[in-house]
């Protein structure tokens, strides 16, 4: 018997009978859907289309792990029809997260290890994605219709994807990053810490953190370098505030934000450019794109109070009720 979370009229938002696509709602709960789509399609092929079809979107290519052989992206294309609207897309390229199962859970679990010490940039499911990508740049050169997602595991290779293409080709595509993983070990979990300790041992972190960067003078420069590249690219990242994986983002910008005008920011910008694992990566000539490091954002926060089971859920972002709070954080050099 089918689950009922994969059953798109039980579990789906069958309530968006009309899209409009330049509404933000409208844009996160077809992308959501759609990167549901991409779960389901690995293990039930019969249940997985009416989670596109319902937006009038086909199936065009699905690519494969190299070693077990799941489907990991999917490329969709919205039918010709319904893709003149000028804030429509016309392809949306999904990545999936972990799938917890005997088939594929050893893979995924292997890539989730990888992303918390940031080399999933080597990995042959990003190599594949970002040729896929390019062919259809390529292809179809209209960009700004061809945006990428993914939730989880998925939003660090849909992260690394846009970057690259940022970075490599100069073209900004429009990305919806649901509940990316920060690897990082967040003091926010430890709700008994004083909060003054908490603050001077953030404060702490990132002066080592800068001042290392900026002593490894090759790593600084290469770090700012492309945080400038980067800068206008400015990704959607859904967070939940209760998601262990992903809450450390709020933190991420909310810090270099408050600091900004003061030495100290000068300094949290810095930090915020690199990490210890890259710099120990550099050092050691292994050098690794880090995924969670980001100049630009615009950081939705789901403010509904969620299940356990719901935090870290792609079911979270259509649901009718959801509460969001937006921040738009946009990379600036600090003058201080």
């Amino acid at each position: 018997m089918p689950s009922q979370q994969n059953l798109f009229e039980v579990s789906g938002p069958a309530y968006l009978t009309s899209v409009n696509w330049s509404c933000p709602h409208d844009q996160r709960v077809v992308v959501a859907s759609l990167v549901k789509a991409t779960y389901i399609i690995e293990k039930d092929r019969v249940l997985a289309p009416a989670w596109w079809q319902h937006f009038h979107f086909d199936c065009k290519e699905v690519l494969r792990d190299v070693y077990d052989k799941s489907v990991y992206c999917c490329i969709y294309e919205l039918k010709a029809c319904f893709s003149q609207h000028p804030s429509a897309p016309r392809f949306i390229v999904t990545f999936r997260g972990t799938m917890l199962d005997r088939i594929r859970g050893l893979r995924d679990g292997f890539l989730d290890l990888l992303v918390t010490i940031s080399g999933i940039n080597k990995d042959p499911r990003l190599k594949i994605a970002l040729e896929a990508v390019r062919r259809l740049i390529s292809d179809y050169q209209e960009t700004k219709k061809i945006w990428l997602a993914g939730h989880s595991l998925g939003a660090s290779f849909a992260t690394l994807t846009g970057k690259y293409i940022a970075k490599t080709d100069d073209i900004h595509l429009n990305t919806f990053l649901f509940n990316p993983p920060f690897p990082s070990i967040s003091l926010d979990w430890f709700p008994n810490v004083n909060d003054k300790l908490k603050k001077g041992l953030r404060i702490s972190k990132t002066i080592f953190k800068g001042g290392v960067s900026v002593l490894m003078q090759n790593q600084h420069k290469k770090s700012h370098e492309e945080f400038l590249k980067l800068a206008p690219w400015i990704p959607y990242l859904f967070v939940n505030p209760q998601d262990p994986i992903s809450t450390s983002y709020i933190r991420y910008f909310e810090g270099r934000k408050n600091a900004e005008g003061t030495i100290l920011g000068s300094i949290e910008q810095v930090a915020s450019q690199t990490s210890l694992r890259g710099i120990c990566g550099d050092v050691l000539g292994k050098g690794s794109e880090m995924p969670h490091l980001l100049p630009s954002a615009r950081l939705a926060v789901n403010l509904k109070k969620c299940d356990l089971h719901e935090i870290h859920g792609i079911h979270q972002w259509w649901q009718k009720d959801v509460s969001l709070k937006f921040y738009d954080y946009h990379y600036q050099p600090n003058k201080c």
